[in-house]
């Protein structure tokens, strides 16, 4: 990121409890991490977590020290003070502010100010929140960060289909105290930015981000009710009627979305669905913003199979075998006059990608 940025860019981050981030890595990726496939429950896993754990398996970065891998740190080394010291230099050097998840609204205050961003800028609602109970009107956990896509189980049973129960999560104080253990580096990096963070208030003011916070919600409750249906509640996606705002289902827990409010004027339709659109769709829209042209030709594509009445095999992406001027970003070809994400017009001598020895590399 470094090498393609402008060297006063400001980087931040986010910190969660790691028991907290463990409840949801559980949840999310019990089908995906051998580690959480092969216990029953999150307790069973902490018991003995190294009777589960094999660090060389795949996906089971998600089952210890995710927020030091995240980082980019080794999370299966082995735990010491001096080592994560390093880290945490690391870090600090690296980031010019870590926020907390369990104060996302204080962390939004500090963050805004940072970057001198307007209210408006930080408002935001809940995504990817799961249904911690089966029935519709069950508790919700919040997640404000986003989750990859895990597969979501089924079980046959006499010829019947038979979705997996969620699982259970539930811990005693001494499980909890044994995960902030086994996720030793996870836990040292918390506390310590933790403490940051509330010196970072303690500066700011503790009256002023009382009052700031405040504001923030009461702006966020103005545009729950103007922009969602029944007063901001999350619902099942399969309440949702619009599939561009329905959340992907991930690992056995139920993601939530919301409901828009009917008969949204044009402008105010688009600023709540900025609001609610989940990832993956995001990433969708960022794309077509960033390559335009190449989302055109796709979508042309699309409508011409529509039209003939074919079926939508898999089609070569439509930059494939155009000309070459300097290389690829994001897996695209690039052509001369094409523009970049700034307006500014592609050619030879700005382009973030070259060839060399016939390997990819950044500049």
């Amino acid at each position: 990121v470094e090498k393609v940025m402008p060297a006063d860019t400001f980087y931040f981050s986010i910190v969660r409890d790691p028991v907290a981030l463990a409840e949801s890595s559980f949840a999310y990726y019990k089908e995906v991490a051998p580690a959480f496939r092969k216990a029953k429950g999150l307790g069973e896993f902490v018991d003995d977590p190294k009777r589960f754990y094999e660090p060389r398996l795949r996906n089971n970065h998600y089952a210890r020290n995710l927020l030091w891998f995240d980082f980019g740190l080794d999370h299966n080394a082995n735990f010491s003070l001096a080592l994560a010291q390093l880290g945490e230099d690391m870090i600090r050097r690296t980031f010019n502010m870590i926020l907390v998840s369990e104060y996302f609204d204080q962390s939004m205050i500090l963050l805004r100010h940072a970057l001198c961003w307007p209210l408006d800028a930080v408002v935001a609602f809940s995504l990817n929140a799961r249904q911690q109970k089966p029935s519709s009107t069950g508790g919700v956990g919040e997640s404000w960060v986003g989750k990859a896509a895990a597969a979501a189980g089924v079980g046959i049973r006499g010829g019947h289909v038979q979705a997996k129960l969620p699982p259970n999560l539930s811990l005693t104080e001494e499980q909890r105290e044994k995960l902030r253990q086994w996720n030793a580096f996870d836990w040292y990096l918390y506390k310590a930015f933790n403490k940051t963070f509330w010196k970072e208030i303690d500066k700011f003011g503790r009256t002023q981000m009382e009052k700031e916070v405040n504001l923030l919600r009461m702006r966020r409750e103005d545009l729950a009710r103007v922009c969602l249906r029944d007063g901001g509640k999350p619902v099942e996606a399969h309440q949702i009627r619009d599939k561009n705002i329905r959340p992907f289902q991930s690992g056995l827990v139920k993601i939530l979305g919301y409901e828009l409010q009917s008969g949204l004027d044009n402008v105010t339709r688009k600023l709540c669905v900025r609001m609610i659109r989940p990832e993956i769709q995001y990433k969708d829209v960022l794309d077509s913003k960033q390559f335009p042209q190449a989302h055109a030709i796709q979508a042309q594509q699309q409508r011409l199979i529509v039209a003939v009445g074919g079926t939508f095999l898999k089609q070569d992406p439509p930059w494939k075998g155009k000309k070459e001027m300097g290389g690829e970003v994001g897996g695209r070809t690039l052509e001369e006059g094409m523009k970049d994400w700034d307006s500014s017009l592609l050619n030879r001598n700005n382009q973030t990608m070259v060839r060399e020895h016939d390997k990819r590399r950044l500049r």
